[in-house]
Order: C-alpha cells, then structure tokens, then sequence
C-alpha cells in the first residue's frame, strides 16, 4: 500500500511540477497576451468567451483532472475574463 501511494503522489507532483514549467514557459514568451487577445476577440463578446471556455474546459477534462486544469487554465483565462467585464468571484 505504501508504495502504491508513493507512485500516486509522485504521479500528481510530476503533473504538477509539468503545469508549472508550462505556464512559466509560455508566459516567458508572453503567450499569455496572445492567448487573452484571441479570447476576446471572439465573436459574441462575453457569451462567445463564456461559449469557448465552456467548450475547451469540457474537452481538456477528458485528459485532465481540475486539479491540473485550475493550474493550467485558470491562470490564461482570468485575464482576458476580466478584461471582458465578467465578475471572477
């Protein structure tokens, strides 16, 4: 059992660690800009942004848990959905 849960959390770390480095990679070549001026630049304005993040959301949670979602997603979304006048609470 112990090794086992050993294998687990270190499964997770490793995803995590992954998440990490991702996000500081992408926002070191300013991927986050782009990204938050293609997602409101979406026709709809704030029903198409809600439409497309509904629709990426659902199909990167075939993949991924919310745990490596919310560190992934949420840090590229939260500017642009802010930006578009949407309530982040």
């Amino acid at each position: 059992a112990l090794a086992s849960t050993t294998r687990l959390s270190s499964f997770v770390l490793f995803i995590l660690i992954g998440a990490r480095v991702f996000s500081l990679t992408f926002y070191g070549v300013n991927g986050h800009i782009w990204v938050e001026h293609l997602l409101t630049s979406l026709p709809g304005g704030e029903i198409g942004f809600l439409i497309g993040v509904n629709i990426l959301v659902f199909l990167l949670a075939f993949f991924l848990d919310f745990f490596e979602l919310a560190f992934i997603i949420v840090p590229l979304l939260a500017p642009a959905a802010d930006k578009l006048g949407i309530d982040l609470i």
